[in-house]
């Protein structure tokens, strides 16, 4: 009996790819050097790159549980705290007691925390231009492409 149906083709190799592996990780430590090199005239709040994170994230998410935050950043309870009261103190963000449930802390982006938001994204930005700018339109089309795909 012959069966019709067709297979999907997922292109997972048995081991993984080193040479991605490494050529991924250089693109990551360049552009992480590069952004070091530049904070001096963009992190005008000093968040540094883990408050950074931090904030893209909950721009990302929005209003959000802080235990949720917490889960995506991969960090433990303890951590987080530590993480967030220097970005509440600096007015970047507001934690507030959930309506629902007096038990949950709400994180959000303040007004201004969103503004530093746009910058670090500008920036980052900016500096993938840079490290990308020896690719054509095209190629750099493809690659965002790519890059949706394998993030999604």
């Amino acid at each position: 009996m012959v069966n019709n149906k067709v297979d999907v083709v997922h292109h997972k190799r048995s081991m993984p790819d080193t040479n991605l592996a490494i050529l991924l990780d250089r693109f990551v430590r360049r552009l992480h050097l590069a952004l070091h090199q530049k904070a001096p005239d963009f992190d005008t709040e000093k968040v540094g790159p883990g408050g950074a994170i931090l904030l893209l994230t909950l721009a990302e998410m929005g209003e959000t549980p802080m235990h949720a935050l917490t889960k995506r950043l991969l960090r433990d309870k303890s951590q987080m705290t530590r993480a967030v009261r220097p970005l509440e103190q600096k007015g970047l963000i507001r934690r507030e007691q959930s309506q629902k449930d007096c038990r949950i802390n709400m994180i959000a982006l303040t007004d201004k925390g969103q503004q530093v938001v746009d910058t670090h994204q500008r920036v980052v930005a900016e500096t993938i231009d840079e490290i990308l700018s020896p690719l054509s339109d095209t190629d750099q089309e493809k690659l965002r492409t790519l890059l949706q795909r394998a993030v999604s």
